[in-house]
């Protein structure tokens, strides 16, 4: 094809040739259909251009192909010079670029330099394989750009139109999960999860739909900590008690996501001398797909982090004291590990402190919960962010009353609100108490007592969403078994008890800080510390069962 059959619409693209280039003007630049005239600049006193295309910069590019042409066979092409000026005999002229919009949505529109060719990336993620996309960050199912229908990418049973089960997942779709079951103990006795590594502490607990991966932390020459494999009744598999990070550099944490075909993990440890956040990617044994990733990089510490998924992108929360007083720092992350920009602080200073972040992910923002104030006068606090930019959506609401001290919140997205729980420490009933907040910041149910310890308290509650309901699981020491016990509660979305407290452990000493997840056939798997052997801080596992309507 000859240049003149090439399109008329040209611009000029001003080339180096030694130590000073000459610029020949700028012509049209086109774009499939529509084109657009760009002014022309006075040219620089003429230059010998170029011989061949390899003499022009951006030769290679050929998705904007510059080319090296005749100025005497092509002179329509160029633009008039000044009287007196000699043309060059040969310059450089950038053809059309190639257009690969497709004008949609759900695509990554690139055009491959090394080809010219267009490559359309979709957007939306299938991580579980039932043929059912995710929606975009920040978009709802049904809405015209969401690019996908799945309400649950982690799960191949959850997709629009599948039969519901009782499996801890919602598989029709229908915003509610095993619609109207409700959960009973499993196991007369919890399974002892960790090994001669105590004191140890719970950090996370997954389920890929095969078998769990428990995360906690033990103590050899510091606190590490370790990955273990259990079955669906809880008894060790491989991995066994593997090492997770660096030995000996006191990390803790763990919060585990599974989303339909690899783990993210993230925790704290101060390898670099003090306390950073961390982050890597696991597969269903439990392996490495990447080096540990730094996510924090400041002077203080990094500590007490929490994680969620989107549907696209991780968001790994912590507290940071980098400017004085303990602020909540966010980095999001893409399904891949990487960083997508950088820290963003999500609090800001208020003459004290802010701790104990916990995050989620609703349909079009992310909810965060924290505690301000200094020891003793904390109360717990809510806000959301815009999921793809982390831009303030809401203003921040109290929760908790003043007069109490209100610790250690879980916030969990519930169908179509958030639900956030704490436990109050000292002044008031010591019960674990929950609110519900919109997406916009609307306090719908305010602070309500979920747990009725009497004279006595509860503590370190642990939350499953169910659509309709949700399921609490905590710490009450009212039996005084010479400590805590482990409790369960169902409530409906107005935070109204729908079961009584059930028991859920016997064992005498403290059985604290659960964590939970749903497992096979509707099972909950909960991870906690247990000390009833003689005292010492181990790591157990035990499962409620779901019971249908």
């Amino acid at each position: 094809m000859s240049l003149e059959t090439q399109h008329i619409n040209r611009r000029l693209r001003t080339v180096s040739r030694g130590l000073l280039a000459s610029v020949f003007g700028v012509l049209l630049l086109a774009h499939c259909g529509s084109r657009t005239e760009l002014k022309v600049p006075p040219p620089l006193p003429p230059q010998p251009e170029c011989d061949i295309d390899e003499d022009c910069p951006g030769s290679d590019d050929l998705c904007e192909p510059v080319r090296c042409i005749d100025s005497e066979k092509n002179a329509q092409l160029i633009p008039e010079l000044p009287a007196g000026v000699p043309l060059p005999p040969r310059v450089c002229i950038v053809l059309d670029a190639v257009d690969c919009d497709d004008d949609d949505p759900c695509t990554q529109d690139i055009c491959l330099t090394e080809t010219g060719e267009c490559s359309y990336e979709k957007l939306a993620l299938d991580l579980d394989g039932d043929g059912h996309d995710a929606p975009l960050p920040g978009q709802t199912i049904g809405d015209p750009d969401a690019c996908g229908d799945d309400c649950n990418d982690a799960s191949p049973q959850a997709y629009p139109g599948a039969q519901e089960l009782c499996d801890g997942v919602d598989n029709d779709c229908n915003g509610v999960i095993d619609d109207g079951a409700t959960f009973i103990p499993l196991q007369t006795a919890p399974t002892r999860v960790s090994g001669d590594i105590a004191p140890s502490g719970p950090g996370g607990l997954g389920f890929d739909g095969d078998s769990y991966l428990a995360m906690y932390s033990g103590t050899s020459s510091g606190f590490d900590m370790y990955a273990s494999g259990l079955d669906t009744t809880g008894t060790k598999i491989a991995p066994f008690e593997q090492p997770i990070a660096v030995q000996n550099a006191d990390s803790t944490g763990g919060p585990i996501v599974w989303v339909g075909d690899r783990y993210g993990l993230a925790w704290q440890d101060r390898r670099d001398g003090n306390y950073e956040t961390y982050f890597t990617l696991l597969n269903d044994a439990g392996e490495k797909l990447m080096a540990d990733r730094r996510l924090s990089n400041a002077q203080g510490f990094s500590v007490n982090v929490d994680m969620t998924w989107n549907g696209n992108e991780f968001l790994v929360a912590w507290q940071d004291d980098r400017t004085g007083l303990f602020q909540v720092y966010g980095q999001r992350l893409d399904v891949d590990g990487n960083p997508v920009g950088t820290n963003v602080q999500l609090t800001v200073a208020s003459g004290a402190e802010d701790e104990s972040p916990s995050v989620a992910s609703g349909k079009q923002t992310i909810g965060l919960a924290y505690t301000n104030g200094l020891v003793g006068t904390q109360v717990v606090r809510f806000r959301t962010y815009e999921q793809t930019t982390l831009a303030i959506q809401s203003e921040t609401v109290t929760l908790s009353s003043p007069n109490n001290e209100a610790v250690y919140p879980k916030v969990v997205f519930n169908e179509d609100h958030y639900l956030i729980s704490w436990y109050v420490r000292s002044g008031g009933t010591k019960a674990i108490v929950a609110a519900t907040v919109s997406e916009e910041g609307q306090i719908l149910t305010p602070a309500t007592a979920i747990s009725s310890p009497g004279a006595f308290r509860s503590r370190h509650p642990a939350v499953l969403p169910l659509g309709d309901r949700a399921l609490f699981i905590y710490a009450d020491d009212r039996d005084q078994n010479q400590g805590y016990e482990l409790y369960s509660r169902m409530v409906n979305k107005s935070l109204t008890p729908l079961t009584m407290e059930r028991r859920l452990t016997t064992g005498s000493f403290d059985s604290i800080y659960p964590t939970a997840t749903f497992g096979p056939d509707g099972d909950v798997g909960v991870l906690f510390r247990d000390d009833r052997e003689g005292g010492a801080h181990h790591v157990w596992f035990t499962r409620l069962g779901c019971v249908a309507d």
